[in-house]
């Protein structure tokens, strides 16, 4: 019996791990939203796909592709986010501000040893509502959640594994403590996917928030094209994994419940031979 505690507690260590990787890979890979766009004197669509801070565009106004890197920029003050072309931040700053207020901004750069770009853009001067451009407070939470899921899912780790070696005293550090780091990592991550999925079906569906169709200068339309990649959708692994672990740890305390008790030896006082020993 102490042998099946001891590799239920080493499961949940493992498949702690395995959640682990899975928020990091949601966390650095750019495929929470894959989309495309489309221009009416465009060869194809445009194609787009980036994750939490960086992505990439590939433009097909003629019939060779064009390729440009994506970096997320925010304004907080001012609630709204965008996905920016621009190489250096100070230029991503002024290309936002520029389209919140209805100016051209600058031309994209090209990825590093990608092919030249034609620049087809004539200005309207049409100020972007706010409306249009990603919801800064809806980034930031998921990132925020994200962030404290991949950190729980690591201290549900690694208190596992402690529960394997030794036997913690204080109950947030013992048996007891691997519900709440497990639960917290369902929670949070829960939350990932309903923040994300919120801002997708309220913004991103609608218009994916990168430069070439907030900007007047560039009539490109997004809406109905989108979708959300695998980064977002690996995030089920670690609900499904740390939920499982809750039930690893149920399955253990049903065991302890179900052992025998200890046998109790009743010593008769008046027995005056226990003298003797």
């Amino acid at each position: 019996m102490a042998k099946t505690k001891w590799n239920i507690l080493f499961a949940t260590f493992v498949l702690s791990c395995l959640s682990l990787a899975a928020l990091i890979v949601s966390f650095c890979t750019p495929y929470w939203v894959t989309a495309q766009a489309s221009e009416q004197t465009a060869f194809k669509n445009s194609e787009i796909q980036y994750g939490l801070f960086a992505g990439s565009l590939t433009r097909n106004v003629l019939a060779t592709p064009v390729f440009y890197d994506l970096t997320l920029i925010c304004l907080y003050e001012h609630n709204v986010c965008a996905y920016s072309c621009q190489k250096e931040e100070a230029l991503r700053e002024s290309e936002l501000l520029a389209m919140m207020a209805g100016e051209k901004p600058e031309e994209c750069p090209l990825a590093t040893g990608r092919l030249a770009a034609v620049d087809t853009t004539t200005p309207t001067g049409r100020a972007i509502p706010r409306e249009e451009f990603i919801n800064a407070g809806l980034w930031l939470t998921t990132v925020i959640f994200l962030g404290l899921a991949t950190a729980f899912a690591g201290a549900a780790a690694s208190f596992s594994i402690i529960n394997v070696l030794f036997n913690p005293v204080e109950p947030v550090f013992s048996v007891f403590g691997l519900y709440i780091w497990n639960g917290v990592v369902i929670g949070a991550t829960l939350l990932v996917m309903i923040l994300w999925g919120t801002l997708f079906g309220t913004y991103l569906s609608i218009n994916v928030g990168i430069t070439d169709t907030l900007t007047p200068e560039a009539p490109y339309n997004s809406a109905g094209m989108a979708e959300l990649g695998a980064s977002y959708w690996i995030l089920f692994l670690p609900l499904l994994l740390h939920g499982s672990n809750i039930g690893l740890l149920l399955w253990r305390q049903y065991e302890i419940n179900r052992e025998p008790p200890p046998t109790t030896i009743n010593v008769d006082k008046s027995d005056l031979t226990i003298c003797m020993y």
